[in-house]
């Protein structure tokens, strides 16, 4: 090969110069730019390494860019970690096109973090009593429409906590007025539904969910056969590996790039699956549920809904967990009454290291 750099990446929430663009961030880059958008709020579902987060860094790059801060925009990337409203409040009370109100947000943030250099004019008891991030981020949030500003906040791998249902539930107050802020965030189906669930957050479960489905058979075939100068047949047989997962065609596709002249795709599979194993296969399965696992265990010998049924301890759950682990991205329907696996080489993982 005459690549010195390898095209394909590891890293997470970095696309590399072999990524396959889906075009899913143009749809809520689009909507985005219209004076009165139909849409405020995205949800970017998917299993974890189908590249979620790849698109969300794609919005996130062109809301920063230099020409879309000279319209007004500001966008901030918050922690799902971490509590995301706090966050925000400290992110705006730092920005310098709202300086006039910074003083008043420092002082306040100050004493709520039980700063000792604080400047205030008041006793720290004082403003502990009456600090409160919602009212705050009202006054920073208000300043900052007044001023012709967007905002955009985004939130990655986002999961239902009490930090994550305070902000979405002071968000919703700025949707049923008409501000200009708009809210994308990433995460598991499993995750965001249980976020949509929580009572007051109609506005959450009702918002657009874009699904990061399996990457293009033919476009998987056409990078491989480009970035390596193989034969269609080659290429073919390696994208076939894939099922269109993209973090499996980011690893097999280093793996290729990487390996020796005289080896064999066959010669990668172990490398293969142990990336695949332990670095995405072992937790996507620890977030399943136990029933969801218990059908996986079942589906190892078992495709067809008959037999599925008749060597499950619950038949009466397995539409539940059938519909669940579909748009979870683990298993896809093959044709009526039969599902298989949609990871590569998942099945023998679960056989070797579930069972």
């Amino acid at each position: 090969m005459n690549q010195k750099q390898n095209p394909f990446t590891h890293t997470y929430g970095s696309a590399g110069r072999a990524y396959i663009d889906m075009h899913l961030s143009d749809r809520v880059i689009e909507n985005f730019s219209y004076d009165i958008p139909s849409e405020y709020v995205y949800k970017i579902v998917g299993v974890r390494g189908s590249g979620k987060t790849v698109v969300l860094s794609d919005i996130i790059k062109h809301f920063k860019s230099e020409e879309r801060h000279k319209e007004g925009w500001l966008v901030y990337d918050l922690s799902s970690a971490r509590n995301p409203l706090h966050t925000l409040v400290s992110y705006l009370a730092n920005e310098d096109s709202l300086k006039e109100k910074k003083k008043i947000s420092n002082v306040s943030l100050g004493a709520n973090l039980g700063l000792i250099n604080a400047k205030v004019n008041t006793n720290k008891t004082n403003m502990e009593l009456y600090y409160d991030d919602e009212v705050e981020a009202d006054i920073l949030l208000n300043n900052a429409f007044d001023k012709g500003k967007k905002i955009l906040i985004c939130i990655d791998d986002i999961s239902k906590t009490d930090d994550t249902v305070a902000f979405c539930s002071v968000y919703a107050k700025y949707i049923r007025v008409n501000k200009p802020i708009y809210f994308v965030c990433t995460g598991l189906f499993s995750n965001v539904e249980s976020l949509g669930r929580v009572r007051n957050l109609t506005f959450f479960k009702r918002a657009e969910s874009i699904s990061v489905r399996a990457l293009s058979d033919v476009s998987i075939t056409t990078r491989y056969k480009k970035f390596f100068n193989i034969d269609m047949e080659e290429a073919r047989r390696l994208a076939t590996e894939t099922k269109g997962y993209a973090y499996a065609y980011q690893v097999l596709g280093s793996l290729y790039f990487n390996k020796k002249p005289d080896d064999t795709i066959e010669m990668l599979m172990d490398d293969y699956n142990e990336i695949l194993f332990s670095e995405s296969y072992e937790r996507i399965w620890d977030e399943l549920t136990k029933g969801e696992q218990d059908l996986i265990k079942v589906l190892i010998l078992y495709k067809k809904r008959e037999d599925i049924l008749s060597h499950m301890d619950k038949p009466q759950n397995y539409s539940i967990y059938r519909s669940s682990l579909i748009k979870g991205g683990i298993i896809h329907d093959v044709s009526r009454g039969e599902v298989d696996f949609s990871l590569p080489h998942f099945e023998d993982y679960v056989k070797y290291f579930c069972l």
